[in-house]
């Protein structure tokens, strides 16, 4: 729904499934859309994600790719936009940029803050918790310390899948954001964060990809959901070998007294084993 006044908005986001939602968002409110934002990534964060971006880019609309976000600063600064919203994007946005916005600068943070602070929100999940945050917060001199404007929680699933997961971040991103924004055209400056070191959470490592059958149903879709969204590889031993597991799904229903790790009926690239407390289908490379 609209409110307030027309917002002269610039997106910036990596990843495709974030630039739509922005861009879905923008386009409710009537806003008008002018720039979009991208990246390649950088040296420890890299993948063509930026390409799927291009592909949303609606051709009335100028659009960067930018190595580093200075190189963006000069348009941003041109085109005097009220608003500057990203989510996710792996670089830290300066000052000059923070300072276009007329309106504000803001994040979409997929996490609760401070706690899951840092460019893999995903260990929220990955570790099991029962409920996710999406936070819209002011964009600061540091990764995800700005005032919070607005939070929603939504409650998982019992096991978890990416597409479940990408459900909740659209449904509760567009609120959450009209929220933030209602406090922006106010004067509000939000919340502070709790003051003090907070870490950031690391991306995945290899090893947190690999997983293991004898961990319950519900640990072993929440870390496979949690690096499938954080591009990293998951391996899960498969008749005496580790496998690559490209698609992760609990069979409804099933009991089974099989130790975990018992793959009781295969078909073709499938796979259905047997977990600590159930049994699981897993699509293998």
């Amino acid at each position: 729904m609209r409110q307030g006044l027309l917002m002269r908005t610039v997106v910036i986001s990596w990843r495709p499934w974030a630039a739509r939602i922005l861009l879905d968002w923008v386009a409710s409110r009537g806003d008008e859309l002018v720039l979009i934002e991208t990246t390649q990534g950088r040296p420890s964060l890299r993948g063509d994600h930026w390409k799927g971006v291009a592909d949303l880019i609606p051709f009335d609309v100028p659009a960067i790719v930018a190595r580093r976000p200075s190189q963006a600063v000069p348009l941003i600064e041109a085109l005097e936009p009220d608003l500057v919203v990203s989510f996710s994007y792996p670089h830290l946005l300066d000052a000059r940029t923070i300072a276009a916005a007329k309106v504000g600068a803001i994040n979409v943070h997929p996490g609760r803050l401070p706690q899951y602070r840092g460019v893999n929100p995903m260990w929220a999940i990955y570790r099991g918790e029962p409920e996710i945050d999406v936070s819209v917060h002011r964009l600061a001199s540091e990764f995800d310390t700005g005032d919070v404007l607005a939070v929603q929680t939504a409650v998982l699933d019992a096991t978890p899948t990416p597409e479940h997961i990408l459900d909740l971040w659209t449904a509760t991103t567009g609120p959450t954001l009209d929220a933030a924004v209602t406090r922006l055209v106010a004067g509000d400056r939000g919340e502070p964060q709790p003051a003090g070191d907070v870490e950031l959470l690391p991306l995945f490592s290899p090893r947190d990809g690999e997983l293991d059958w004898h961990e319950t149903t519900r640990t072993l879709m929440c870390r496979w959901t949690a690096c499938a969204l954080g591009g990293t590889a998951v391996t899960l031993p498969i008749e005496g070998q580790r496998r690559g597991v490209v698609g992760l799904r609990v069979v409804s229903d099933a009991e089974t007294s099989a130790p975990p790790g018992t793959v009781l009926s295969s078909l073709g690239h499938d796979h259905i084993v047997a977990a600590r407390d159930g049994l699981l289908l897993a699509e293998v490379e």
